[in-house]
């Protein structure tokens, strides 16, 4: 790629230094100055520690010649820079240029949402392989080229990462691509120049207040996807939920429902759900349809109905679809079952929000003939306003509630244990008869399956796939399910 490609692309505000653009060869991109070399674009990011700008000086000293900016502070001999007004917007732009436009030679199913991103992925993925057809995933638990996985580092890639993904996907013969929209990648510009075919909502709930500041810009960042979306495309929307309708009357391509309470063109109907998973009927071109998912609460009725819709009008037939559903036993820290010789019943799940894990509990609650007794913390540097409500939330439907760490970052985790805890005494809460504390997360693991008996159900929530857990000066392996396992070899 020459340099004379990227600034016909991006038109740029202004063109400063000497540099022969026609000739000049760009080999690779950059926007992380430690790992920038000769021959490469280095494009100047402000995040939110530290300004890209403030690393072109140590870029350029790796061999680094072309630069795009928002502000130009200085000139540097035999450098060119290229000014535009968002360097985000411009990553994404030169990324997809560079890596050939690989989304356009993709079917892309985009699904964004409070909760349910990562099992529709999951329940897609299964769907269309059992049709024959190779995917490919992005998700919070990891990324999956179709011919290599990798680890996630965010639930949706930088730009540049996304795009040398999707190209590997192109390069690896995938045809569907099925991928999580945060909120976070639609306001940071990840998926700009991204061409989605398919636009899924689920639901929204409060989280991320933090980086949104309310409601109404956490919507108004889901609305991204939808509003861009090209008008021969389609969009496929969770009815049942009020930010759903309002969803609607933004979006620019077709649009199609889903749901179970509401009239939708895919509506769920004689639901049952047991601890073996959810049964329901959809009703397809005048007929109902009978579907199954091992996978148990309502929730992955709403995730299954969401699957089933998108799968139906990329013409899967219904017994695809259905046996792909079925194939799916488990997703990674999704309400997933720890298997143990003693035939426990416990649960370990990603819920880290009020709105997830009130219908966690309230899915186990229904399933449990015995106490329903619950393991989870807060996270550090994140959304501190729910954690009371969080305590409040297993206080009224949990009989036991176990308080600890989840990540606490930069923060004391006995500080966060007691804003849940004080949601909890404003309940009436008593500690010892309703409720306990361990700092120290193996530990509450520990004390859960100590108290459990049979017919009982233990829920550890909050961390679910996740493989370490992360502190203010370091970051130690650990997996819930991995914890659970061992400590029940302890007990033998």
């Amino acid at each position: 790629m020459k340099v004379r490609d990227v600034i016909l692309h991006l038109q740029p505000e202004e063109i400063i230094g000497k540099i022969d653009i026609n000739n000049e060869e760009i080999r690779k991109i950059f926007y992380d100055s430690r790992k920038a070399e000769k021959g490469s674009l280095f494009v100047a990011i402000r995040g939110f520690k530290e300004d890209g700008h403030e690393f072109i000086r140590e870029a350029y000293e790796k061999g680094v010649r072309v630069f795009v900016v928002e502000k130009l502070s200085y000139t540097l001999p035999e450098a060119v820079f290229i000014k535009v007004l968002s360097t985000r917007k411009a990553l994404a732009q030169i990324s997809s240029l560079f890596y050939h436009f690989p989304s356009r030679q993709l079917r892309l199913v985009g699904i964004t949402g409070t909760n349910g991103k990562t099992t529709i992925t999951y329940l897609l993925e299964s769907i269309f392989k059992r049709a024959g057809v190779k995917t490919g995933r992005i998700s919070t638990i990891n990324y999956d080229t179709g011919g290599k996985i990798y680890p996630s580092s965010f639930t949706t890639p930088e730009s540049l990462d996304l795009q040398r993904l999707l190209r590997e996907m192109v390069d690896n013969k995938v045809k569907y691509v099925f991928m999580e929209v945060s909120s976070h990648s639609l306001v940071l510009k990840r998926v700009e120049e991204v061409e989605f075919d398919f636009a899924v909502f689920t639901n929204l709930s409060p989280e991320h207040l933090d980086f949104h500041s309310d409601m109404e810009n956490y919507l108004s960042a889901k609305m991204i996807l939808f509003k861009t979306m090209l008008p021969e495309k389609k969009s496929l929307i969770n009815i049942d939920d009020d930010y759903g309708k309002r969803i609607i009357t933004e979006t620019s391509c077709r649009v199609l429902t889903y749901g179970i309470k509401s009239k939708a063109d895919y509506r769920a109907k004689n639901v049952v759900i047991n601890r073996q998973g959810s049964f329901f009927e959809v009703e397809i071109e005048g007929k109902n349809e009978a579907f199954e998912c091992y996978l148990p609460g309502i929730h992955n009725v709403y995730n299954s109905i969401a699957a089933v819709g998108v799968a139906r009008e990329e013409k899967i037939p219904s017994e695809i679809i259905n046996e792909g559903l079925k194939a799916v036993k488990r997703v990674p820290g999704r309400l997933e079952l720890v298997e143990n010789k003693a035939d426990l019943h416990i649960y370990v799940d990603y819920a880290h929000t009020p709105h997830s894990l009130e219908g966690t509990l309230l899915t186990l609650r229904r399933l449990t003939p015995g106490r329903l007794i619950v393991v989870f913390g807060c996270g550090g540097d994140r959304d501190p306003y729910k954690r009371p409500m969080m305590g409040k939330i297993a206080f009224k439907i949990a009989d036991y509630t176990i308080l600890t760490s989840d990540n606490p970052r930069s923060e004391d985790p006995e500080e966060i244990i007691s804003q849940i805890e004080k949601g909890m005494i404003e309940e009436g809460a008593k500690k010892g008869r309703h409720y306990s504390a361990f700092v120290d997360r193996r530990e509450a693991i520990a004390y859960g399956l100590h108290k459990m008996k049979k017919g009982d159900t233990l829920l550890i929530a909050g961390k679910g796939h996740e493989k370490i857990q992360i502190f203010k000066n370091k970051r130690i392996p650990f997996s819930d399910v991995e914890v659970v396992k061992d400590l029940l070899k302890e007990s033998g």
